[in-house]
């Protein structure tokens, strides 16, 4: 067992020294003078080509890409096991340099399958972990409908009760399929959600001054009222950027924004203690700030007033 995990251990190893050494071959450089390359040993060509031949032939990695469906993953190792061929031939030849860099371009090229087919164990994690992001962004998309709802009057209020219903619906689906472990399925569902309510939130917003009648008992619960206002609105930042995806311009001016909005919470906070209605004001200021800055991702979102 122990002769096992040492031989995966230093085939990791290879693994990331060979992608390092394909990256950095693959980048431009300016003329100069080439460094010397060690001598490359028979010993080593030959450890070399049992380890990739074990990977190919004799490892989970191989075990997931050949019973996939996943051609592109196939079509790497089919290339790795090409490469190795010709790094035999090289080999036997006595062109040993020649044999070690194929075989280096074979991990490489057994890496690129691997990360398209990944183990269930890590691709069930990285998909757990996406479900929970995705569901903090919907709940944070929910949450901005239910602070700013649309005038009464509003045309676009029964599309907007449609659209809520139906990604409502499609979060408990989600929720359900999470619940029996299924978070590939689940994500799709939170995917659908979300650009449902994304869809919603730029045709509800604009061109619309938001209206909010509330009753505070103290400034303490209006400053905790414009705060999750605002946390609604910066969490929003990074699905339109998602969604309508900026131009390098825009994110230039996005991310002074948030940068801006970012300053004027924090002041808030500090304040909110001893200047609560200065809290207030910075708050909304960097809420503000955040409308702008989903403005120039392509979400138009109106300012906000308090109805006296």
């Amino acid at each position: 067992m122990t002769h096992v995990s040492a031989w995966w251990t230093k085939a990791a190893l290879v693994l990331t020294l060979s992608q390092l050494a394909h990256d950095s071959l693959a980048q431009s450089a300016e003329p100069k003078q080439p460094a010397a390359r060690p001598p490359v040993s028979s010993q080593n060509v030959e450890q070399k080509l049992t380890m990739v031949d074990k990977m190919l032939n004799q490892s989970p990695v191989a075990a997931r890409v050949l019973t996939s469906q996943n051609e592109q993953a196939r079509r790497h190792f089919t290339n790795a096991r090409e490469l190795v061929s010709h790094a035999r031939t090289l080999s036997a030849g006595g062109q040993l340099r020649g044999a070690d860099t194929l075989l280096n371009e074979a991990i490489w090229e057994i890496s690129r399958a691997q990360q398209l087919v990944p183990d269930p164990g890590s691709q069930q994690a990285g998909e757990r972990a996406r479900f929970a992001q995705l569901e903090d962004s919907v709940a944070a998309l929910q949450r901005t409908a239910q602070i700013a709802l649309p005038l009464p009057s509003s045309r676009n209020e029964e599309s907007t009760a449609q659209a809520m219903a139906s990604a409502n619906a499609l979060v408990e689906q989600a929720l359900v399929l999470a619940r029996a472990d299924k978070y590939i399925e689940a994500n799709k569902q939170m995917d659908r959600a979300l650009v449902l309510l994304l869809k919603d939130a730029s045709t509800r917003l604009t061109g619309q001054t938001i209206v909010y009648d509330r009753r505070f008992a103290n400034r303490r619960e209006e400053f905790d009222f414009e705060l999750a206002h605002h946390r609604s609105f910066e969490r929003l930042v990074p699905l339109a950027m998602i969604e309508f995806r900026p131009a390098a311009e825009a994110l230039v001016l996005i991310e002074r924004y948030v940068a801006q909005a970012r300053e004027l919470r924090e002041r808030g906070e500090a304040l909110v203690g001893s200047d609560p209605m200065a809290a207030i004001k910075s708050v909304g200021e960097g809420t503000d700030s955040l409308r702008r800055a989903l403005q120039a991702a392509g979400l138009f979102v109106p300012q906000t007033m308090q109805a006296q």
